[in-house]
């Protein structure tokens, strides 16, 4: 059985204000995580033993969960407008007494939709608790289209937080919280930290989160012989498809694209010069 320990840094920045008593990031856990506390573990099952198993054992639960959502659909899909014309497609599910019960908004990983593996099971552990789930998806993924030039990326906030606020004037009586992963894990992260104190989450999950993007995809690039070149190649398809699939939309972007080398990226660092760095003007 393998075990990983739960570990902190025994000496990190103090925080708190001035009225405040100052604690330790180690002193927050153990006060407000008691389960994340010196001694805690995490034991992984045996049948799927280290990242590379439970990341195909997640790739093929996509597959089942996803013709399961055929037969018993538990989304209904909300197409919201955004400030700039844009367009993001929402699924809920939710709850009995739903205008007072906690909401969950889900930012899933590159391209994720509600089908994936580990949306779906975390639905199923809300739904027991009687908490709605809302999950966000990237522009002109999760079945919808662009109707900007201006696609997704993992630096953009401005999305989330129109729709973070709307929930919130719309039910203003639910506790909104958040959940992420991957590169939704580094937008939360990032929208979190730029709402500071007035943040509208009542509480954030971020889950295995790329803090720096740029040494994430150079590792993934560069390593032709590793594991995590599959990886590589799996997220650039998804980049790709997600690129054709609003092709139209995207060129009509006053940016002069070289579409033949966007098409034929071997890497994800050459579609993200080709394409996204273009089209946001970086």
């Amino acid at each position: 059985m393998y075990e990983v320990r739960l570990i902190h840094a025994k000496q990190t920045q103090l925080l708190g204000g001035k009225n405040d008593k100052k604690k330790s990031i180690g002193d927050i856990i153990r006060d407000e995580c008691p389960s994340l506390a010196d001694g805690a573990t995490f034991k992984q099952s045996p049948l799927v033993p280290g990242g590379h198993a439970q990341t195909i054992y997640a790739f093929l639960g996509y597959y089942v969960y996803y013709a399961h959502s055929l037969f018993r659909p538990r989304f209904t899909r909300e197409y919201f407008r955004l400030s700039d014309g844009g367009t993001v497609a929402l699924d809920w599910a939710l709850c009995d007494n739903h205008s007072e019960r906690p909401i969950v908004t889900i930012l899933s990983g590159v391209t994720g939709t509600s089908c994936d593996f580990y949306v779906r099971r975390c639905y199923n552990e809300f739904a027991k608790m009687q908490y709605s789930v809302l999950v966000v998806h990237s522009r002109g993924c999760g079945g919808s289209k662009l109707t900007t030039p201006l696609p997704f990326h993992c630096g953009l906030t401005t999305d989330y937080r129109e729709i973070v606020n709307a929930i919130h004037e719309r039910l203003p009586k639910c506790p909104l919280l958040g959940l992420s992963f991957s590169l939704g894990a580094n937008i939360m992260a990032k929208y979190i930290g730029e709402e500071g104190d007035g943040c509208p989450l009542a509480a954030g999950i971020i889950v295995g989160n790329p803090y720096d993007m740029y040494k994430v995809i150079k590792h993934l690039d560069s390593r032709m012989l590793s594991p995590n070149k599959i990886y590589d190649i799996a997220i650039l398809n998804f980049l790709k498809t997600a690129f054709n699939e609003n092709r139209e939309a995207i060129l009509k972007a006053p940016v002069d694209f070289n579409v033949s080398k966007i098409t034929s990226s071997s890497t994800i660092m050459e579609f993200t010069e080709e394409m996204t760095r273009k089209v946001f003007g970086y």
